[in-house]
């Protein structure tokens, strides 16, 4: 498992790969931190490399949309695999968030009247 962060201007991309598990969150919580604590307010989570990801992987990723929703700030899902979609599905996360086929999609979401809806509460 690794987390790669992709700038792109205002937008960071978090590109976690293969099994988020325990072992790895507090690694991703601490990077999405950093990343919002230096003003980062939009946020695309790239699951095209992640395999699974378990229950405090959930979390995290959760905590990290209601801070951005907290700061007036948007995020968007893109790839997400059958599997972990079966399980955002089930953890409610798409009543929160769009998600895309593509980081680029997600990218081109944030524009003007495309933006996606805020995160519900």
């Amino acid at each position: 498992m690794s987390i790669q962060i992709e700038n792109r201007g205002p937008i960071v991309i978090v590109r976690p790969t293969g099994n988020v598990s325990k072992p790895v969150t507090e690694e991703l919580a601490e990077l999405l931190e950093n990343a919002m604590d230096e003003g980062v307010n939009l946020m695309v989570f790239d699951f095209s490399e992640m395999t699974q990801i378990s229950s405090d992987g959930l979390r995290v990723v959760l905590n990290a949309v209601r801070r951005l929703h907290n700061q007036q700030g948007q995020a968007a899902f893109a790839a997400v695999d059958v599997q972990v979609r079966a399980l955002f599905e089930a953890g409610g996360f798409f009543q929160l968030l769009e998600a895309f086929d593509d980081v680029e999609q997600a990218i081109a979401s944030f524009d003007g009247d495309r933006r996606p809806a805020p995160i519900k509460t």
